[in-house]
């Protein structure tokens, strides 16, 4: 199985990397997007009301 690997990819906070598996045929049979940095804005939004997320947001 052959791999194209992407690393690193730009225009992205922090670092990630797109790894492409193609089969014999040269089709692609997986692709994975992977970020390894766990920024966790999603964790202190939790059970805000959505009216404040618009306002939270844009400041990170």
């Amino acid at each position: 199985m052959k791999r194209i690997t992407i690393d690193p990819v730009t225009r992205l906070e922090g670092h990630g990397k797109i790894e492409i598996f193609l089969d014999e045929n040269g089709d692609v049979k997986t692709a994975f997007f992977q970020v390894p940095e766990l920024r966790g804005f999603e964790k202190f939004c939790q059970g805000r009301p959505v009216e404040e997320l618009a306002r939270l947001m844009p400041r990170i």
